[in-house]
């Protein structure tokens, strides 16, 4: 196979056409129809489906694509890398990082990071799991700051803990249950979730057995920070968030964290990056400035950052 008969997959999965991956990689239609015909005669199989509304990719382009993914991103990160020890970096670089880091540390990072690595672009993703880890695994994001998934993280993934703290369940400000006490007494409201677990909702229901309590009938997922802030403002559902989350946002969003008195899991976060496959000059720069930035703040005069950080262990 040869890199440009993958890019052009990759672009025909990003396009949804022919046409617009001939756009994308400044190429004729013709060109990038003969490259996908050279691709599916390696390999022997259809690689896509024509329709009226465009292409699809097959399921053998699918299995095909995450690996074009990979070595396309692998060929990036090595130019970009030679770049780097050249005293040249240059690039893009593409990390997920949880919403209560985004609040706090990010900007301060990124403030540093833009005068060491001037020519670097970054792009920045919500860090939730089912966003984050599929990037992950085809090489298009380059780190996660955020929870770990379940299960083990050494087969495909390497972690390195950076905080911990344990998690507030919120209503809105007003509930009816806002002052209750136990777990037990909030069973009967819907649930919904920003942890994503993919096991698609157990997370939540082995919190409510470990405490002997009813596990809800319904427990929603939102894969968007910004929508579970709207839902819970303007309904009686019931959430769990980290700690430092709710110190930042809760009053001003019109939320209230509610005084159970089980104890809820812990919500680390940490840094996700694939196995097998060294993080970068740049990426390192990044997470340097980050927790140059976490230090910094352990003598800040702002009492947001202070009320976080009293809530948050810091592991680095």
């Amino acid at each position: 196979m040869k890199l440009h008969q993958l890019r052009t997959l990759a672009a025909i999965a990003d396009a949804g056409g022919i046409r617009g991956a001939a756009r994308t990689l400044d190429a004729s239609p013709a060109a990038i129809t003969k490259s996908l015909r050279q691709l599916e005669e390696l390999v022997q199989m259809p690689l896509v489906t024509r329709t009226s509304s465009g292409v699809t990719l097959t399921e053998y382009g699918q299995t095909l694509l995450v690996h074009a993914r990979l070595v396309i991103g692998q060929m990036t990160r090595a130019r970009e890398a030679v770049d780097a020890m050249r005293g040249a970096a240059h690039g893009k670089l593409s990390i997920a990082i949880t919403p209560w880091l985004a609040m706090t540390f990010l900007p301060e990072t990124i403030r540093r990071f833009s005068l060491r690595m001037p020519d670097i672009r970054l792009e920045l993703f919500e860090g939730l799991l089912k966003i984050a880890n599929p990037r992950l695994r085809d090489g298009s994001l380059d780190f996660f700051i955020g929870r770990p998934m379940p299960g083990d993280l050494g087969v495909e993934f390497n972690y390195r803990p950076l905080f911990s703290s344990s998690c507030a369940v919120v209503v809105r400000q007003g509930h009816p249950l806002a002052n209750c006490r136990s777990l037990g007494d909030l069973c009967g409201l819907d649930w919904l979730l920003t942890l994503d677990p993919s096991d698609d909702g157990r997370h939540a229901e082995n919190m409510f057995e470990r405490n002997h309590c009813s596990v809800p009938r319904r427990i929603h997922l939102a894969h968007s920070f910004a929508i579970a802030i709207a839902l819970l403002q303007q309904s009686d559902m019931a959430s769990v968030i980290p700690w430092p989350l709710a110190e930042l946002c809760a009053a001003r969003e019109g939320l209230c964290a509610v005084p159970v008195r089980e104890q809820l899991e812990d919500a680390a976060v940490g840094l996700i990056s694939r196995s097998g496959h060294p993080l970068s000059a740049v990426s390192e720069c990044f997470i340097q400035c980050l927790v140059e930035s976490v230090h910094d703040a352990q003598h800040s005069a702002s009492p947001d950052t202070r009320n976080v950080l009293k809530s948050v262990d810091v592991l680095i």
